[in-house]
C-alpha cells in the first residue's frame, strides 16, 4: 500500500462517502473482478489518490463512463487499448485490474502477456490488431501519430473509431498519471 496517499475511510467527513459505492458500480458494475477497497472498506487504486480530491471524483467517473462506453467502440476493443498503454506506462494498479477485465472479456493469458510487452497478440481479428497497434503507437509517440500508423487505422476503423480509440488512450495516460503520483501499487490477491 503507498504511504503517500493512505485510503481515507469512507465514513471519514473529508471521504468521498457514500457516492463512492454506488460511482464505482455504475462504472465498473456489481463484479469487477479486481479490489478497489482494502481490508477496511476504504478506497484503493485511483480512488485512494481520488479521494484527496473529492470534488473531481464524480466528474472523472463520469468522464471514464462515457469513455469506456463509447458507442461503437466493444469493450474487448477498450481492453486491448488498456493494454498498450499499459505496454508503455508503468502502472502496477491498471495493469493489474485490467488484464483480469480483459480476460472476462475472452482475451486468453498469452494475448493478454504479449499486449503487454508490446507485442501484438496472436489471433486477433484483424480490426483487433490494428486497434492495438494504433493505440500503442499513440501511446508511444510523443508528438503525431506517424502517417503510416494513422493511414493504416483510418482505412481500418475510420475517423470515428479512431478517434473513440484516442480518447480511450488519453484516458488511461491520465489514469496512470494519478495512480503513479501516488505510486499505488497492485494489490496482492
Amino acid at each position: 500500500m503507498s504511504q503517500r496517499f493512505p485510503p481515507i475511510p469512507l465514513d471519514d467527513p473529508s471521504s468521498l462517502g457514500s457516492t463512492f459505492e454506488a460511482e464505482v458500480r455504475k462504472h465498473h458494475g456489481d463484479n469487477p473482478g479486481f479490489k478497489y477497497k482494502d481490508e477496511n472498506g476504504a478506497p484503493i487504486g485511483p480512488f485512494a489518490v481520488l479521494s484527496y480530491t473529492p470534488d473531481l471524483f464524480q466528474p472523472f467517473m463520469a468522464m471514464g463512463d462515457a469513455i469506456l462506453n463509447q458507442k461503437d467502440f466493444e469493450p474487448r476493443a477498450r481492453e486491448l487499448v488498456i493494454l498498450a498503454v499499459m505496454a508503455v506506462i508503468d502502472c502496477p494498479f491498471v495493469l493489474y485490474a485490467h488484464t483480469r477485465v480483459a480476460m472476462k472479456l475472452g482475451l486468453s493469458e498469452e494475448q493478454v502477456a504479449l499486449a503487454c510487452k508490446g507485442k501484438v497478440p496472436t489471433d486477433l481479428a484483424k480490426e483487433e490488431a490494428i486497434i492495438y497497434i494504433t493505440a500503442l503507437e499513440l501511446a508511444r509517440s510523443r508528438g503525431p501519430l506517424d502517417e503510416q500508423t494513422w493511414q493504416r487505422a483510418e482505412g481500418a476503423l475510420g475517423r470515428e473509431k479512431s478517434a473513440r480509440l484516442a480518447h480511450v488512450v488519453g484516458v488511461y495516460l491520465y489514469s496512470s498519471t494519478i495512480l503513479n503520483l501516488g505510486a499505488i501499487p497492485a494489490p496482492k490477491d
